[in-house]
């Protein structure tokens, strides 16, 4: 199938579809235009001509297509960490140019949920994904945090799996890691170089490694983490408006935040300029470096993860394990890097920037 099928599928012109599928950062005029032409895609399991045409042709083994199945296991529904969807559109992109098809695209939050620890409830959940799956699959990609029990079900069903994550799998799968704690200790490490003692953490808390990472770095500091400076909540715009909202309701609240997601600190950018009161305006720091943290105002802080090495990375050790390359559970470990910008200033200065969006 070409390009001009999908786009007389999808009703868009075939230079757009083009733009579409060959670049995830492209600015699309409409969300639901790009969502209409990716499904279109994976619904006639479109790959590049190139690729195409080599196997029509009867390529060599090593060209052969491969069937891949896709789970992501972000909390909550829909776009509610972008950081998800938009590692989601990197690794469909470099699927189609390695002559991979996308089998399946499934979105199930259980799969991280710590509280879940009755193996039957998983092994139904694991049954109800595989159960309309029309191809074998060659391989799994986990983009997500995913708990060693659901790892453990998956396995029965996937010889072949890589995850993508912040919070380590210990080797229970294929992994390529941008580890959490170091990038929550980066961010606790600029906020205290700003001169910052009451610093605040916003994010999940259970079993999740930037927690852990932010703990440790407050005990390297010698600063004294506060129970009050703590908010527990899932990655939404939403969540990180209820949480300015919290910290500002204190009466001796932060000057420094570190959100463990871009997306909470994008929500508190925008709550902090729907106040009438400036009298509170902390420095905020997060992680991911999502498309929406750099058209924020102020530009948000944060630890940019290398999205498309990560992409690239797994889909390299998935597609060696396939290919027989190597046998052993092997892990990738990719560095962030710290981006400033403007949310975050030294404790005390009196120039406080305008918060909006």
């Amino acid at each position: 199938m070409s390009l001009k099928e999908i786009a007389k599928m999808t009703g868009v012109s075939v230079s757009t579809v083009g733009r579409i599928l060959s670049d995830p950062n492209h600015k699309c005029s409409s969300e639901e235009v790009r969502q209409r032409v990716i499904e279109a895609a994976r619904e006639i399991n479109y790959i590049p001509n190139a690729n195409a045409r080599s196997l029509r042709a009867g390529g060599r083994n090593e060209d052969r297509i491969y069937h891949i199945n896709i789970l992501v296991t972000h909390l909550g529904s829909g776009a509610a960490d972008p950081f998800y969807d938009e590692l989601l559109m990197i690794l469909e992109k470099e699927l189609r140019n390695s002559s991979c098809i996308v089998n399946n695209v499934w979105h199930r939050s259980e799969f991280s949920d710590e509280r879940i620890i009755q193996n039957d409830r998983l092994q139904n959940l694991v049954e109800e994904l595989y159960r309309d799956s029309t191809h074998k699959s060659d391989g799994l990609i986990i983009i997500g945090k995913a708990t060693s029990r659901a790892l453990k079900q998956l396995k029965t069903k996937e010889k072949n799996i890589v995850s993508i994550n912040r919070n380590s799998t210990n080797y229970e799968v294929d992994e390529v890691l941008c580890d959490g704690s170091r990038i929550a200790r980066t961010a606790i490490a600029y906020l205290a170089k700003l001169g910052h003692t009451k610093i605040g953490y916003v994010g999940d808390c259970h079993n999740e490694s930037r927690f852990n990472g932010y703990q440790a770095a407050m005990t390297t500091f010698h600063l004294s983490p506060d129970i009050d400076y703590i908010f527990d909540t899932t990655p939404n715009e939403a969540n990180g408006i209820a949480a300015l909202e919290y910290f500002s309701g204190l009466a001796d609240p932060p000057s420094g935040i570190y959100c463990a997601n871009d997306i909470l600190a994008v929500g508190m950018l925008k709550a902090l300029n729907r106040r009438r009161s400036k009298i509170y305006s902390p420095s905020i720091i997060s992680n991911d470096d999502i498309d929406a943290a750099q058209y924020t105002k102020p530009m948000l802080t944060t630890i940019s993860l290398p999205k498309n090495e990560m992409v690239r990375f797994s889909l390299m050790l998935l597609l060696d394990r396939i290919k027989g390359g190597h046998r052993i559970i092997s892990r990738l470990e990719v560095e962030g890097t710290l981006i400033i910008r403007e949310s975050c200033r030294p404790y005390g200065e009196l120039n406080e920037p305008e918060y909006y969006i």
